[in-house]
């Protein structure tokens, strides 16, 4: 699980990293040169996708999705967990519809043979972070569910020390 952890962190930091040296180095080529790359935006523009689906994963694993705090912090106990649980279990049932329905988007593009405008790679591969992210998210949303079912304290709020 740590070994996930680090690539998703990992895939996130040079994505944030390759696009804000990309996007910088094309304003300046915009504006100090009246240069402009299209196929930057585009590549831009897909990375953030990427970015954005592992991204999501990440906050599923950190407890940082779905949750209503305010009516958290009124419960306590059994109905709490139950409440937890409940949305763990709708968000599970979710990301099996969209990793399912992503795949079929995915083999439809492929079969169709689609390319981007600027970069002409297959569009499928963009395309693809729907179910990547949302199996990764998968992933996390079951090791919390069998934590909390197991009743081990998961923390909803990470920023919150415990002693």
């Amino acid at each position: 699980m740590e070994r996930l952890k680090k690539v998703e962190e990992v895939i996130i930091a040079m994505g944030l990293l390759v696009v804000t040296v990309l996007l910088f180095v094309n304003i300046v080529l915009r504006f100090g040169f009246s240069a402009n790359r299209s196929w930057a935006e585009e590549f831009i523009r897909y990375v953030m996708i990427w970015i954005t689906f592992i991204g999501a994963s990440v906050c599923f694993r950190k407890g940082m999705h779905v949750g209503v705090d305010f009516l958290m912090d009124l419960l306590k106990g059994k109905t709490k967990k139950g409440l937890q649980l409940f949305v763990n279990l709708i968000c599970i049932v979710f990301m099996v519809f969209l990793i399912r329905y992503s795949i079929e988007l995915v083999l439809f593009t492929q079969n169709t043979g689609q390319i981007t405008p600027s970069l002409q790679i297959p569009l499928y591969y963009v395309y693809l972070a729907i179910p990547v992210g949302s199996a990764l998210s998968l992933v996390h949303l079951l090791i919390q569910t069998i934590q909390l079912i197991r009743n081990k304290q998961f923390n909803s709020k990470p920023n919150v020390v415990e002693e």
